[in-house]
């Protein structure tokens, strides 16, 4: 009578202990099992151009150049780097990259522009003739009002330091004094154009809309 108690007892104590086996494996395999990482952000795609380089502009937000391209084109590029002045004008091979910025005291709204990640120069011939000191006083020197007024032609100040026009006095050299007459603005880009400047008021006015006043 005692050994089928004593054999049931048994068989229960070795199922317990099969299953207590299996729980525990399969916590190993849970335990062992690898924690899923979210994918890595891609890899922006870089486009390589050569461009020519213009004007460095360090007064916004964002440091950006401004370059021409073969179709003589303005490209202006989002930078974190410093091109000199000494470089206006030289062609550069430039790679760049769709980046997302933003907007200051705009609730940081964004939007896309182009980076530039890398630059060298080239040594090559530029898309657009530079513009010189020479063509700026000749082409002042042309202008008819310039001519029946003044006898001098000074260049005051050179695109440089956010700057992307020459500043030109015209006037009369007396013994003592020099005696102001006109002066222009001669921008270089985004296109050649020379104004009237007016520096009491700090305007300007295109040589047209300056002639319909007088």
């Amino acid at each position: 009578m005692t050994r089928i108690p004593l054999f049931i007892t048994a068989a229960l104590l070795f199922v317990a202990c099969n299953n207590k086996k299996v729980s525990e494996h399969t916590k190993k395999q849970i335990i062992a099992t690898p924690k899923k990482y979210d994918s890595p952000k891609p890899t922006p795609q870089t486009h390589t151009d050569t461009l020519q380089f213009i004007h460095f502009d360090g007064n916004s937000d964002y440091w950006s150049c401004v370059f021409l391209n073969s179709s003589k084109d303005t490209i202006t590029l989002v930078t974190d780097s410093v091109i000199a002045d000494s470089l206006r004008n030289k062609l550069f091979e430039v790679k760049r990259f769709t980046d997302t910025l933003y907007e200051a005291d705009d609730n940081d709204s964004k939007y896309a522009a182009n980076r530039m990640s890398h630059f060298r120069p080239v040594n090559e011939k530029p898309f657009v003739a530079p513009v010189t000191d020479e063509r700026v006083l000749m082409d002042i020197s042309k202008i008819p009002e310039v001519q029946s007024g003044a006898d001098q032609i000074n260049i005051v100040e050179r695109p440089a330091d956010g700057r992307n026009y020459y500043l030109v006095e015209t006037g009369t050299r007396e013994t003592d004094n020099f005696s102001r007459f006109l002066m222009f603005r001669v921008y270089t880009y985004p296109k050649y154009k020379i104004s009237v400047y007016n520096a009491g008021e700090d305007t300007e006015l295109s040589l047209k809309d300056w002639r319909k006043k007088q």
